[in-house]
């Protein structure tokens, strides 16, 4: 799966659980409660005089869509082929990282009160779920069932030329999250600015829910 279908698929998620976080603060079921929330790691701020939990940092939610591609395509291409036996989905497409990911978001999200990084983990752990890593379980399980990695076979030219040909006869699902890329950053013009959005990666509702 390339890098549009990742973050398109994953704001696709990310947008409708936000909103329905907010939706049910809003509501005036949470508002009553939000010492407990504070209490329990959940920062609470004022938005119109509506407590709502802190935005998404939605900069996040992207860079941590691709992280496993970010730190296995270097490695698999650049850094270390042989050890890596030119494979692209090892150690970031692993469970074990995913699993430190979450628990490291979990801290920062229990101890600083800031769920930022647990959302930026939840966003890359999504990536092995689009990715079927179901389908590798040497991978998924690494090192647990062996230290080596399965041999891979794709070049630097070939991945090169493999994503060019993409992007020359896009697949439909290329357009679908094309699409949902082009939708969210109307969105965040409209909602918040592109300066609010790249100073603090939020997304303000249109409209006060």
């Amino acid at each position: 799966m390339n890098t549009i279908n990742h973050v398109g698929l994953t704001l696709l998620a990310a947008v409708p659980v936000e909103y329905i976080i907010r939706q049910r603060i809003a509501s005036g079921k949470r508002k009553r409660h939000s010492k407990a929330l504070a209490l329990a790691g959940l920062p609470v701020l004022s938005v119109n005089g509506i407590s709502a939990l802190t935005y998404f940092d939605f900069r996040l939610v992207i860079i941590g869509s691709i992280v496993p591609d970010i730190l296995d395509k270097p490695m698999g291409f650049l850094l270390a082929p042989d050890l890596l036996n030119n494979n692209l989905r090892t150690i970031g497409h692993g469970g074990l990282f995913a699993l430190a990911f979450v628990l490291a978001g979990l801290a920062a999200h229990y101890i600083m009160r800031n769920p930022q990084l647990l959302v930026m983990a939840i966003a890359s752990a999504g990536h092995m779920v689009l990715d079927q890593m179901w389908k590798q379980w040497d991978t998924v399980f690494w090192p647990f069932l062996g230290l080596e990695f399965r041999q891979g076979t794709t070049t630097l030219s070939e991945y090169i030329r493999f994503h060019v040909q993409g992007l020359l006869h896009p697949a439909p699902l290329d357009f679908v999250t094309a699409g949902i890329i082009l939708g969210f950053m109307i969105y965040v013009i409209v909602s918040s600015g592109i300066g609010l959005f790249i100073k603090s990666g939020k997304v303000l509702p249109v409209r006060p829910v």
